[in-house]
C-alpha cells in the first residue's frame, strides 16, 4: 500500500488551515492510524510519516465538514486514553485537551499507594473514569451524569470496555451538597461555556447541556471547591477542564478556598491554558 508522504506534523499543519476543528482532525487522525492513537502519540510520532492514505483520510473530513456526520459515525469508535469508546448521538464526545487531562491524572495517581475511589462529575460517555479504572483495576469507580442519553451511553462502554462502577443519574448541584463518600480522585468536565458561545454546529450531534448547563459555568467549580473538604480523603486529586478564557476566574476561586498552593496548571496541544490538578498528599 502506498501512502501520502507526509508526516504527521505536516499533515495536521496543512488540514488545520483548510479544516478548522482540529479536535475532529485529530480523532479522525487516530482512527485510521496504527500507531498514533491518542494525543500523546501525536506528539511522540509527529516527524514519523502517515500510515494511512491521505485521500482516505480526506474523504472522511469532507463526511463531517461537508456532510455534518456525527464523528462517532466516521470514526466508529473514539480512541481516548488507550481504550475505545462509543459515542452516542446527542452525547458530548471526547476531546483531546480532557485527554491530556486524564493522562496527568493517571501519572499523579501512580503515587498512591493504595486502593483508590474515583469519581467521574459530568461523565458525559464515562471516557476519564473508565479509561482512570482500567488502569487501577482495583479501584471502585462512581460516574455521576444528569442527561438519561448519557447514562445509556456509559452503560455500553461499561460493557465494552469490562468495567464495573456504581452510575448516578443526578445532578451535580444536589449530589454534592448531600454526598457522605470520600473520594481519592475526583474528574471534572463540566459544561462550562457561556450561553452566547454555543454554536449550532455544537448542538446539531450534541446535547445542549454538555456546553452549558448555568447562568454562569463558573458556578460549577465553586460549588465543588466549597464542598472539596468533605468529599475527599486527606490525598486527593481533583482534575478540572475550563474554558479557553476562564483561568483568572478558576485562580480567584483555588485561592479563596486555600487550594492554589497545591495546583498546576496545564495548556493543550495548541498552547492554551484549559485544565488544572489540585494534587494533595496527606502530609500537607
Amino acid at each position: 500500500m502506498v501512502y501520502y508522504k507526509l508526516t504527521f506534523q505536516q499533515l495536521i499543519n496543512n488540514i488545520d488551515k483548510k479544516y478548522t476543528n482540529k479536535n475532529i482532525n485529530h480523532q479522525i487522525i487516530f482512527s485510521l492510524s496504527k500507531i498514533v492513537k491518542n494525543s500523546l502519540d501525536l506528539i511522540t510520532f509527529r516527524n514519523k510519516q502517515i500510515d494511512f492514505q491521505y485521500q482516505n483520510y480526506i474523504n472522511k473530513l469532507n463526511q463531517y465538514y461537508k456532510k455534518y456526520a456525527p464523528i462517532s459515525n466516521i470514526t466508529k469508535l473514539v480512541h481516548f486514553n488507550n481504550a475505545d469508546f462509543i459515542v452516542l448521538k446527542k452525547v458530548h464526545y471526547p476531546r483531546n485537551e480532557t485527554e491530556l487531562l486524564c493522562w496527568e491524572i493517571a501519572n499523579l495517581i501512580k503515587k498512591m499507594n493504595k486502593k483508590i475511589k474515583i469519581i467521574d462529575f459530568c461523565a458525559g460517555t464515562g471516557c476519564m473514569g473508565i479509561s482512570l479504572k482500567k488502569n487501577n483495576m482495583n479501584s471502585k469507580l462512581t460516574l455521576l451524569e444528569i442527561d438519561k442519553k448519557a447514562i445509556c451511553n456509559i452503560k455500553k462502554n461499561l460493557v465494552l470496555n469490562k468495567v464495573e462502577a456504581n452510575i448516578i443519574n443526578n445532578d451535580f448541584f444536589k449530589y454534592i451538597k448531600t454526598c457522605k463518600t470520600k473520594f481519592d480522585v475526583i474528574c471534572f468536565n463540566p459544561p462550562y461555556l457561556n450561553k452566547n458561545e454555543i454554536q449550532e454546529n455544537l448542538i446539531k450531534y450534541e446535547n445542549k447541556i454538555s456546553f452549558n448547563n448555568s447562568n454562569d459555568p463558573i458556578e460549577f467549580y465553586s460549588e465543588l471547591f466549597k464542598n472539596l473538604k468533605q468529599i475527599t480523603n486527606k490525598q486527593f486529586i481533583v482534575g478540572i477542564e475550563y474554558g479557553y478564557n476562564q483561568k483568572k476566574q478558576i485562580k480567584n476561586i483555588l485561592d479563596k478556598y486555600k487550594l492554589s498552593n497545591y495546583t498546576t496548571f496545564y495548556k493543550d496541544l495548541n498552547n492554551i491554558d484549559r485544565f488544572a490538578i489540585i494534587y494533595k498528599n496527606s502530609n500537607d
